[in-house]
């Protein structure tokens, strides 16, 4: 299947060392805001894979029989955005999934979903749609992660967690077990939750 990632930053990159080891995928490309299209234009990101424009270019994928894409965005927000327009758009969101993670059989994971190297996910989790976790993540025995969920590096969710949708967690943040995370929650880097965080209003995507 032919696929793009929808981003040109460091996550980007780094999803990309994932998905050019998977021989289910063959990477077409980058696409990313207007702001990077001009100043990427005609150039190639990683290795000979070239960014190939802005997200305008997302009605056209299927002409070119790309069919298959990841949203690689640390901004929830702007993810959640991106993801909606590429489904719009009739393409298929794709798990990226390192072979350097542990993943437990009966661990449920929705669409869309980015599991970096050394992550350990375990038993009757549960990940929803567009969630991305980057390396070192440890996500205990029945978490719910919500959609859109970001974990930075070395994170560690205590079992039985509800983290509900579009909530951050900074490098080695973590929480203890039992706990609710309300959605558009951002946890700093390095702090350890204690107690359940409450919803808080939904920020409006950024033009």
């Amino acid at each position: 299947m032919k696929v793009v990632i929808i981003g040109a930053g460091t996550c980007a990159m780094a999803i990309a060392d994932i998905l050019v080891r998977d021989r289910n995928f063959r990477l077409a490309g980058f696409i990313g805001t207007t702001e990077e299209e001009s100043r990427l234009r005609g150039k190639k990101l990683y290795g000979e894979i070239p960014f190939v424009g802005d997200h305008d270019i997302l009605k056209k994928l299927k002409q070119d029989n790309i069919v298959g894409f990841v949203a690689a965005i640390k901004n929830n927000s702007h993810r959640e955005k991106a993801y909606y327009e590429a489904t719009q758009a009739g393409l298929t969101p794709i798990n990226v999934i390192s072979r350097h993670a542990v993943i437990e059989p009966s661990v449920n994971i929705g669409k869309g979903v980015v599991v970096c190297a050394g992550c350990i996910i375990s038993h009757g989790v549960h990940i929803g749609n567009n969630a991305i976790l980057e390396s070192g993540v440890i996500v205990e025995i029945n978490v719910k992660v919500g959609e859109n969920c970001f974990f930075s590096s070395a994170c560690v969710i205590g079992g039985e967690c509800d983290i509900r949708k579009n909530v951050t967690f900074g490098v080695r943040s973590s929480v203890l077990p039992h706990i609710k995370i309300g959605k558009n929650q951002t946890i700093e880097h390095g702090k350890l939750v204690r107690e359940s965080l409450s919803d808080l209003m939904r920020e409006e995507f950024e033009e």
